[in-house]
């Protein structure tokens, strides 16, 4: 086998990891803030320990410190907000609206980056807007869940299109680990405030506990740093391409693990939404290299 396809076989593996972390969302018991606040510090921990072990962190100034300290807070209110998503709804509809994300992107880099909307971006927010205009009718009785994915997105759009600009100046890795560190510090003051910053959020059951260690090591340290190696044998746009089958994995997951079923509508509107983002990401493709994918939101 090649190390061309051993790399492909990978980063499906990797995807299908990242479509799990929907699952573990609904497997443990605990609210979304303290769950993410786990999620941040094991992560973070385990990140910064692998590049301290291989000798890789290079001096941060206190500025860029703040500055990718802040991208890390909107990182962590994602998570937060996509874990409620699945917790008020399901794990499927959630992932349907998190992969609208790359709509979001469409429409806030050109403010950032200060350049006309391209009329690709006008057509797929068109198509996107119609899949989730059905997905509302259809699980009308899960809007909750619906419009906390869909601010969920929001969140992922706005840090992938920070750290496009940030990825350019820091290794990816350790720019992982500083954000991660910083959400911990953003959620730990978070709870803190809200008086649940106590002896409940280790008093946990051996469950939680063993499901919240897999989703901050396998599905956020090592998933990560595995989708990073495999670029150097894979282009972004291969990546992306793969990227984006991340829905469709998990709802296949939750459709065996939790028996989730959803009327005919939703199964349309997330195609039209899944569909409309590999258009998309087929599109900004270049003949020399293709476009790579926004870093990180998982």
């Amino acid at each position: 086998m090649s190390a061309r396809t051993r790399s492909l076989l990978l980063l499906h593996g990797v995807v299908v990891i990242f479509g799990f972390t929907g699952i573990l969302g609904k497997l443990i018991s605990i609210d979304a803030e303290p769950l993410v606040f786990w999620r941040v510090t094991l992560g973070g921990l385990t990140t910064a320990a692998f590049l301290w072990f291989r000798s890789r962190w290079s001096s941060w100034t206190w500025p860029n410190v703040l500055q990718v300290g802040l991208v890390g807070w909107v990182v962590a209110a994602h998570w937060v907000t996509f874990f409620a998503s699945i917790k008020a709804s399901s794990v499927g509809l959630a992932l349907t609206m998190l992969a609208t994300a790359p709509l979001f992107v469409g429409l806030i880099e050109p403010v950032v980056f200060k350049r006309s909307i391209a009329w690709r971006e006008m057509a797929v927010a068109a198509v996107v807007f119609v899949g989730i205009a059905l997905v509302f009718q259809a699980e009308r009785d899960q809007t909750a869940g619906i419009l906390l994915g869909l601010a969920s997105a929001v969140l992922a759009a706005m840090f992938s299109t920070v750290n496009g600009v940030l990825v350019k100046q820091h290794d990816p890795v350790q720019l992982s680990a500083v954000e991660l560190m910083a959400a911990s510090v953003g959620m730990a003051l978070w709870l803190a405030i809200q008086g649940a910053f106590d002896l409940s959020l280790i008093q946990l059951s051996r469950s939680d506990w063993l499901w919240i260690v897999l989703l901050a090591v396998v599905a956020t340290s090592f998933a990560f740093m595995v989708s990073i190696q495999v670029l150097q044998q894979l282009t972004p746009f291969e990546s992306a391409m793969a990227i984006n089958l991340e829905p469709i994995y998990a709802i296949v997951l939750a459709y065996v693990l939790f028996d989730e079923r959803f009327s005919s509508g939703f199964y349309l509107g997330a195609a039209l939404v899944i569909g409309a983002v590999f258009v998309d990401t087929l599109l900004r493709a270049t003949p020399r290299e293709k476009a790579p994918p926004p870093h990180g939101r998982r």
